[in-house]
């Protein structure tokens, strides 16, 4: 009963609506509230996972986007979302690299499966008399040695010692007092001071050639993995993939991501110098990618049913652009010109020696009587 009273109290309060008025509301409204209802969940949330954008191979564009939506939302992917994850992807065929986070006093072992270990490690101090300080830049293991003497510090035992940046390597010391320092502040003289047993794992399972991706909390490239057993479509010679790796760079740092094509391709240990290639320690990724620019033709027919004879005006093609319907719209300069821009790029030489080279150059080394 109390429900037959409300329904009737609301129909008093629109006295003036015949019944049929009150169904053509309902036909009205309620596609509204439908529509509205739909459209809330443009831009909504992400299923857990933010939406990124990484390199990927096997794709016929250069474009992969890992994104879960929950399936009762709609979402619209903003220009910022497609392009805040973007970074150079330098691919490796090993089942595990090497991240350096110089800031954190930490090594990270990246494998093949998604699992990552850490280990504390203590890098390079530039406090210290005849050090230097450890730098970023993307390196791979040249040597190993699973007991080294230096050369500099009057024969000092180094074991497992695995150099990837000129002199300086991974390796554990002498004894356990210079624990203290692991993962808490840079006390060497320059190497990656680890534990006995820490340093002696990664001896085992990290191959010459793994990738070292040393950084302080940014970098416009990362490491990914190939797919087991893939091999590059052709034998690249060294020079095509410093110009590869230098151009790849180059694009997403001008922007160019989405308008340049991208060669995938896991690149040869060798090919990287022991002082390392670049990896824009001190530039910056735009915040947004340059998207290319669709133009739309609307040809509107003369209605043939009709018995009146009207004869279109044609516009020359070139007169396109002048006429009524494109006043208000504007095309901005950099938009019009970005395939000039992208023409203007660098010479191979300067793109090499920009994007690729590392600029820390050759470390000093101090002789053991110096």
């Amino acid at each position: 009963m109390e429900e037959q009273k409300e329904i009737h109290t609301t129909k008093d309060k629109l006295p003036n609506m015949t019944e049929g008025s009150r169904k053509s509301m309902f036909i009205n409204v309620v596609p509204l509230l439908l529509l509205g209802l739909l459209f809330s969940g443009f831009g909504g949330n992400f299923s857990g996972k933010k939406s990124t954008v990484v390199d990927s191979y096997f794709k016929e564009k250069a474009i992969g986007i890992d994104v879960e939506f929950h399936t009762s939302v709609s979402n619209i992917l903003s220009e910022e979302d497609l392009s805040s994850n973007i970074k150079d992807t330098v691919y490796t065929d090993k089942d595990c690299w090497l991240e350096l986070r110089i800031d954190q006093q930490m090594l990270y072992q990246h494998w093949r499966s998604g699992k990552i270990e850490k280990y504390p490690v203590s890098t390079g101090s530039k406090y210290l008399s005849r050090s230097v300080e450890s730098r970023p830049g993307l390196f791979a293991i040249f040597h190993k040695n699973a007991h080294h003497q230096s050369t500099q510090y009057h024969g000092a035992d180094m074991y497992h010692f695995m150099p990837f940046n000129q002199g300086i390597g991974f390796h554990s010391m002498n004894g356990t007092g210079y624990y203290g320092s692991l993962g808490v502040a840079p006390s060497s003289h320059g190497c990656i001071r680890m534990k006995h047993n820490d340093v002696a794992k990664v001896f085992r399972e990290c191959d010459l050639g793994t990738l070292v991706l040393a950084h302080s909390g940014y970098t416009a490239r990362i490491v990914g993995f190939a797919p087991e057993g893939y091999q590059n479509e052709v034998e690249y010679t060294n020079d095509e993939i410093k110009e590869m790796l230098a151009e790849n760079l180059y694009n997403i740092l001008e922007g160019n991501y989405y308008i340049t094509s991208r060669k995938f391709f896991v690149v040869d240990p060798k090919v990287i110098p022991i002082s390392g290639i670049y990896i824009s320690y001190n530039q910056r990724i735009p915040s947004k990618q340059k998207f290319p620019i669709t133009t739309y033709f609307i040809e509107q027919q003369i209605d043939r049913l009709r018995n009146v004879e009207r004869t279109a005006e044609l516009i020359p093609f070139e007169d396109f652009f002048n006429t009524e319907f494109f006043k208000d719209i504007e095309i901005s300069e950099d938009e019009s010109e970005s395939e000039e821009k992208i023409i203007e790029k660098p010479e191979n030489k300067e793109m090499i020696n920009k994007y690729f080279r590392n600029p820390i150059g050759i470390l000093p080394y101090y002789g053991p009587n110096d």
